[in-house]
């Protein structure tokens, strides 16, 4: 029986029997030869040599295992194949896969000599979330009130004198303005730069911290936080584009609602970013009062 069954085994060969070889140089810096990581939109190059004994057809190139371009062989040289090709690398930051393989004369994988390279992209901006700021309070002075988008720590006055150059901006519930408007809801919820005096925060005295201008606004309900500011270019065109006019030292009635809820920033060092409102819990100057924020800011 088992001699009877071995002789109705299909043998299937193996694609390592194609013997592909792919042979990559390293031409120059931007040459892949291995496994690298790159910054959002980088370029890089394949130089590469495919030999095999057997005729190939078609030359393709996988970036995650999806073919972005195949090349076809003239019958004169279809066993080696040269060239040299180059891509700019995603915006988004991940892994992502490249690879060179032949293909016969019915598009069957012949083989990639075994070589893959991954190509991680790293954000060019730095994404601090689940961050809750906290209305100033006047007693024991220890709420998280100030923000740095540098490494997104929060601060309150208690820590914040030694740390006041890295701060960006702080957060409190304006009462100044309170009912100058139908609603008498006109301020509230305060996203503000220090080097704009509050004179609600006179029990904060912070005249000997460094003050650093960030410059605030709004972003039109076009900006989605989580989709749109994928990467230091993205949120330089959408932010810094938004900010050519129109920016101040504070915004007021900041929400989780749209057109209120994405606050465009530009810091003393330049760069720009974007402070996400996630949620509100309280609605008064009372220091139980809080925002949740998520920031982007430029590296």
């Amino acid at each position: 029986m088992s001699l009877i069954f071995s002789a109705c085994v299909k043998k299937v060969e193996d694609v390592g029997t194609f013997y592909v070889t792919v042979d990559y140089r390293n031409s120059g810096p931007k040459f892949l030869t291995g496994d690298v990581t790159l910054n959002p939109k980088d370029s890089i190059y394949l130089d590469f040599t495919v030999t095999s004994p057997n005729d190939m057809s078609y030359i393709e190139i996988q970036k995650n295992g999806v073919r972005i371009d195949t090349f076809r062989l003239n019958s004169s040289n279809n066993r080696s194949y040269s060239l040299v090709k180059g891509y700019r690398v995603d915006s988004a930051a991940g892994d992502y896969s490249y690879r060179v393989l032949a293909r016969n004369d019915r598009a069957v994988f012949m083989g990639d000599g075994g070589k893959q390279f991954k190509v991680t992209v790293t954000p060019d901006f730095n994404f601090w979330s689940y961050r809750i700021l906290q209305v100033p309070d006047s007693v024991s002075k220890t709420n998280k009130c100030y923000y740095s988008s540098v490494d997104g720590t929060l601060y309150s006055y208690t820590d914040g004198a030694a740390n006041s150059a890295k701060i960006d901006f702080g957060f409190y519930w304006d009462t100044t303005g309170r009912g100058t408007t139908a609603t008498g809801d006109d301020l509230k919820h305060t996203i503000y730069s220090l080097s704009s005096p509050q004179p609600q925060l006179g029990f904060y005295d912070i005249s000997s911290w460094t003050k650093n201008v960030t410059l605030l606004k709004k972003m039109p309900t076009s900006v989605n936080f989580v989709s749109n500011l994928t990467s230091g270019g993205a949120i330089q065109t959408l932010i810094g584009g938004n900010m050519a006019s129109g920016t101040a030292a504070k915004v007021t009635l900041v929400s989780t609602t749209a057109g209120s809820n994405v606050i465009g920033f530009k810091t003393a060092a330049g760069k720009f970013g974007a402070i996400l409102i996630r949620y509100v819990n309280g609605d008064s100057p009372a220091k139980e009062t809080q925002i949740e924020v998520d920031v982007k800011v430029q590296k």
